[in-house]
């Protein structure tokens, strides 16, 4: 063993003779500026290091919560060295002492302001200046398990044009990501979306106590059309085995040999105020817990606004945003800026100029938009905008054929015309009976609904578990000319389930969850929460007057003490809502199996009448 002293770092060199050759295992420092301390890693390098001057493909691998970056396996020396990589296992703990790695989990587990994604991408950057590395997302993955497999979606969906592979290996499904005082639910069964672009592979196993959660998971993603994405099933518990590792390993080595392109068209949610992702640069004041949403961008243009959670979340009212754009336009060139405000229905044309880069700078509030940008004679570009059902609210009545219709968007620089809208969906019971229509003809600018409708029935059975509910729809649109685009939407079903009988109304009297005048009686202009006997449930709705929400959450207890959050509905009835005012409600809660954290949910459908018990 030989140790080598530098400026700010240290190097201990394990060195191994196979047949002949060398390889090696680093055991290292580097001073981070994020964490203004030393940072430890350990480094696997391949044998041909030492005798070539080639560039190596990289992999990080990220520890669990009872685990360093002293990474030690059976063979992985062996792996590397036969698959020609580097391997970098590092410390997600913020200072040694720290029990819990990452700076996720419950309220309480969040302790400091510095972010992990923060240092991931200094060490990255360490690694590819100290190492021959391929620095490109085409040779980057990160491989984790446990909470670090958590970590390993988290960081390639904030990262996708920095990480092209990512493995989770038996991961935690949800937790609170960011800052002490400003910290957001991230659960991954909603986040496959930032996904776009990277392979992924999701391990689970037989007994483990987060199966059931992993479980969901995989249901979250099964949901994202044109997603690459794998899942395997291990025999046994929370641990992985060498030969588990090896393939997850060789997976992301095939990966690197067969890498994915970079999407034209993706989507990102995002629970910090400012990020960089695809060369797209948002700023914003968000102060909050909450995303920014970023969907379906293309050259053409991108769909924008905030949201209190994911998937379908309010509005977060105040927050502004500034959005630099890649470098995909003409450089200083003149294009038209089209903003169609949703919240508010409103239309707004100007003129915007590229920079020397070509990029495009605009601002817009937190609501939801829809931007366009595009020169005269520009390609049309069509994108989905909302739907109804049998002409009224967005729900499908279960197992009866309902009435579809969609209202789309152009917003593109010249008219699509002759298009033909098919519409699918992957979930297992529902059909529709005529899945193509026929639109004529949409102008730049222009929204209109569909001609004609979409029959639809919901004959699925509703989820018993934590997965998403809603039904995914899928779009396929064509013209005339060849060009096609994509979209997609979620559209819930009010299922036929029993009626919720023993409801209560929490609007003060406890002091704790509701804000009214605590009589009991859902009233304009009060914020409350609604139980079925003892639970508080999660409503879903479509009533106009039902004009805020926010949610709840619950840990209930378990053998781990940051996995599975339960969500419950806080609404607030608008001031204009008239007395004996109707509102009809699908609900549900959870009930909890200890040791597996099994969510059971429990469905139901209720109505209750503004201003009377």
């Amino acid at each position: 063993m030989k140790t080598f002293f530098r400026r700010k770092q240290v190097i201990v060199l394990l060195l191994f003779f196979i047949g002949g050759n060398v390889y090696g295992q680093i055991d290292s420092l580097h001073y981070s500026t994020v964490f203004k301390t030393d940072k430890p890693y350990r480094v696997f390098l391949p044998a041909s290091y030492s005798t070539s001057q080639k560039r190596y493909p990289v992999i990080y691998f990220l520890h669990g919560n009872f685990g360093s970056h002293e990474f030690k396996l059976e063979g992985v020396d062996q792996l590397v060295n036969d698959s020609d990589v580097i391997l970098v296992a590092l410390t997600g703990r913020p200072i040694p002492s720290e029990i819990r790695p990452y700076n996720i989990g419950d309220h309480a587990d969040i302790k400091y302001s510095v972010q992990f994604k923060d240092y991931f991408l200094e060490l990255m950057t360490h690694i590819d200046k100290t190492y021959r590395t391929q620095a490109d997302r085409s040779h980057r993955a990160t491989i984790g398990h446990s909470m670090g497999g958590f970590m390993s979606f988290v960081l390639s969906g904030e990262y996708p044009q920095l990480i092209g592979t990512a493995v989770d290996l038996k991961g935690a499904p949800e937790f609170f990501v960011g800052y002490p005082g400003n910290h957001t639910l991230y659960s991954l069964r909603y986040m496959f979306k930032n996904h776009h672009g990277v392979r992924l592979r999701l391990h689970n196993s037989t007994v483990d106590q987060l199966v059931h959660l992993n479980n969901e998971v995989n249901q979250g993603a099964a949901r994202e059309n044109g997603l690459d994405y794998h899942y395997a099933i291990y025999p046994g518990g929370h641990d992985y085995t060498a030969h588990e590792f090896e393939d997850a390993f060789n997976f992301v080595i095939a990966s690197f040999k067969n890498p994915l392109p970079i999407p034209t068209r993706w989507h990102h949610a995002d629970l910090y105020p400012g990020f960089e992702v695809w060369r797209y640069e948002v700023k914003s004041n968000l102060q909050e817990p909450g995303f920014i949403e970023l969907r379906g961008v293309t050259k053409g243009g991108l769909g924008i606004r905030t949201r209190k959670w994911q998937p379908d979340g309010k509005l977060i009212p105040g927050v502004q945003m500034d959005i630099m754009t890649a470098p995909v336009y003409k450089p200083s060139t003149t294009y038209t800026l089209f903003d169609f405000n949703q919240t508010q229905n409103t239309k707004n044309v100007s003129v915007i100029r590229s920079d020397v880069e070509g990029r495009i700078n605009f601002a817009v509030n937190h609501e939801s938009h829809q931007i366009g940008i595009y020169k005269k004679n520009d390609p049309p570009e069509i994108v989905f905008i909302e739907h109804n059902v049998n002409g009224k609210g967005i729900f499908l009545d279960h197992n009866k054929e309902g009435i579809v219709n969609l209202r789309l968007l152009n917003r593109g620089g010249s008219p699509g015309r002759k298009i033909k809208v098919k519409l699918s969906s992957s979930t297992e019971g529902v059909t529709i009976a005529n899945p193509t229509v026929e639109l004529d003809n949409i102008p730049p600018g222009e929204l209109l609904w569909l001609p004609s409708d979409f029959k639809v029935t919901a004959a699925n059975k509703p989820t018993t578990d934590g997965s998403p509910f809603p039904v995914r729809f899928n779009l396929t649109l064509a013209d005339d000319k060849g060009k096609t685009w994509e979209d997609e939407f979620d559209c819930p079903v009010f299922y036929d389930v029993p009626v919720f009988t023993k409801i209560g109304i929490d609007d003060w009297d406890s002091d704790t969850f509701g804000r009214g005048n605590g009589n009991n009686i859902a009233e304009p202009g009060e914020t409350f929460m609604i139980y079925q006997s003892s639970h508080r449930t999660r409503l879903y709705y479509d009533d106009p007057y039902i004009d805020d929400e926010r949610l709840h959450v619950d840990l209930h207890p378990d053998t781990w003490g940051g996995d599975g959050f339960t969500l419950s509905s806080l609404i607030h009835i608008s001031k204009d809502c008239p007395i004996g005012h109707q509102i009809k409600f699908l609900a549900c809660y959870e009930e909890k199996e200890w040791k597996t954290i099994k969510r059971n949910v429990i469905w139901g459908t209720f109505i209750i009448t503004v201003g009377k018990e």
